[in-house]
């Protein structure tokens, strides 16, 4: 009777030592054919990552939307103006206008679905057409239609995109977007200056007034209040550079051209930012000889400041990529 008893307790004991064996994690040892081919190895090449085709597809919608926008522009400009030579106003205000609306819709209608590249085909329509909306407007106003005259064409023109090109930068803060609001606002500025004081030195005060405004510019990129960041520093500098270069007929706009070189520069080592080294570096050769060649004599003197300054830049890259290499 206790061998009978003991029977069942033996037999459960064998079984779960049994099941503990065969579940246990084999040895490690040299993979078999049978683990290579398991594994992905031998057997055959590794396919394509699931996620490979995907990413791939946004780039080539890019890049099919570029031309198609690009073919659809020239294309029906090039037909318009072989079956129609002598195309009426009418017929080119319709043709801006439509386009402008169609791009407008098109970027609205687009879903970015958070890839990349639909989002700069949407920036990309949408600068097209802002272009469109200013084509459309200066016929609109011009001698055909509205004929505002020389002076207030221009001004209406730029008042219209400027707020189109700020209400699309409102809707989508893309770095085009950015950089067509900056242009407008800056165009809009020019003419308003020309406008109400006429009889001021045209390009010192166009010139001073850009400045001005990409100095303001800078300044609300830095602080976070117009973004892309990088957008803004671009187009501050570029604003600042030309703005300076328009003012030096005058002394004090050479000396304005300086400063505003050793400012992007100083800029550029104070926040790292490469782009306003390059900014400030491309000021240096464009603003620096011309001031050398006035003030300086014409052999010697001027070659020296510049291989000067030359240097300084030069110091100046050098120790900023020590310290990025330390961070």
């Amino acid at each position: 009777m206790e061998m009978a008893v003991d029977m069942p307790e033996s037999v459960s004991g064998i079984a779960a030592a049994e099941a503990a064996r065969t579940t246990a994690p084999a040895p490690a040892g040299p993979a078999g054919p049978a683990d290579l081919v398991g594994a992905g190895g031998p057997a055959g090449p590794a396919g394509p990552a699931p996620g490979a085709a995907p990413r791939r597809l946004p780039l080539v919608v890019e890049a099919l939307g570029y031309l198609g926008a690009v073919f659809a522009l020239v294309a029906g400009f090039i037909a318009v103006r072989q079956i129609w030579p002598a195309i009426p106003a009418s017929a080119e205000l319709a043709f801006t206008g439509v386009a402008a609306i169609a791009l407008l819709l098109a970027g609205i209608m687009l879903r970015t679905l958070d890839h990349e590249a639909f989002g700069r085909l949407r920036s990309v329509m949408w600068l097209m057409s802002t272009a469109s909306l200013a084509a459309a407007v200066g016929l609109l106003t011009g001698p055909q239609f509205w004929d505002l005259g020389p002076a207030g064409r221009p001004l209406v023109t730029e008042a219209v995109v400027t707020a189109y090109a700020v209400m699309l930068w409102w809707r989508y803060r893309a770095t085009l977007q950015h950089l067509a609001m900056f242009a407008a606002t800056a165009a809009l500025l020019g003419t308003g200056i020309a406008q109400v004081w006429p009889g001021i030195i045209l390009p010192w005060g166009s010139g001073f007034g850009l400045w001005a405004l990409s100095l303001l510019w800078g300044i609300g990129a830095h602080r976070g209040y117009l973004v892309p960041r990088t957008a803004g520093y671009a187009a501050a500098g570029i604003g600042l550079l030309v703005g300076a270069q328009l003012t030096m007929d005058l002394p004090a706009g050479q000396a304005l051209a300086v400063m505003t070189v050793a400012g992007l520069l100083a800029a550029g080592v104070a926040l790292r930012r490469v782009l306003l080294l390059g900014l400030g570096a491309s000021g240096a050769i464009v603003i620096l000889p011309q001031i050398a060649i006035r003030y300086l004599a014409r052999g010697a003197g001027a070659a020296a400041a510049i291989f000067a300054v030359g240097l300084v830049m030069l110091g100046v890259a050098l120790w900023l990529a020590r310290t990025r290499t330390k961070a």
